[in-house]
């Protein structure tokens, strides 16, 4: 099983890519507001100071304090409650207790705007990238899968195939359970409570 776990080492290490550090000039250093800013979507909507944002604030079960910021231009899936519906929409304004989504009416052909009071938000799915974690969320899973497969076709200790045993499946089953606190952490449905805040912040 040796030459299984290198492929598997270096199959992981190959999709994983490198991180560096640029080198520190405190000249061209930016505070922690215009960092946020410099990252994302190119379809927000970021003006001159006063433009309302939505901010979650979010202490999951698992992983550490996290703030969410939305702003408007930004995609945001989320649930209503008292309802099923899964919205998964582009934030077109927002205002001091609510923000607007569009709504496309295909049979009068003509698109109307709907606003959301946060008050009335259930539950907010997220996502964040975090290095190393995030891109291994979807191989430990495949990483486990091709262990286990390795063992069950190919001869063993016992000389034989279609045959695994108790370790390869413990190790096999290690690699997935990692691969779903990858993913856990990485993308989160979080529901809006005392725990979870979801309030309105404007820019400076």
């Amino acid at each position: 099983m040796r030459p299984v776990l290198t492929l598997l080492l270096l199959f992981f290490l190959g999709n994983i890519p490198a991180w560096a550090q640029d080198n520190y000039d405190p000249r061209k250093a930016l505070s922690s507001e215009e960092l946020f800013l410099k990252q994302g979507n190119t379809n927000r909507v970021i003006g001159a100071p006063g433009q309302k944002y939505l901010v979650l604030d979010a202490s999951p079960n698992l992983g550490g304090f996290h703030r969410y910021r939305f702003f408007p231009g930004d995609n945001i899936k989320f649930r209503m409650k008292n309802e099923s519906i899964r919205f998964n929409e582009t934030i077109a304004s927002v205002s001091d207790s609510s923000f607007s989504i569009a709504v496309i009416n295909e049979a009068l052909g003509q698109m109307t705007y709907q606003e959301i009071p946060l008050k009335e938000i259930r539950l907010v799915k997220t996502s964040r990238r975090i290095p190393f974690i995030s891109q291994a969320a979807p191989l430990l899973p495949l990483a486990g899968l091709i262990y286990i497969g390795a063992d069950f076709f190919n001869k063993g200790v016992d000389n034989k195939r279609y045959t695994t045993d108790a370790s390869s499946l413990i190790v096999g089953g290690a690699f997935m359970v990692t691969g779903l606190i990858c993913y856990k952490l990485t993308f989160s449905t979080l529901k809006i409570n005392g725990k979870n805040k979801l309030k309105v912040l404007e820019t400076y």
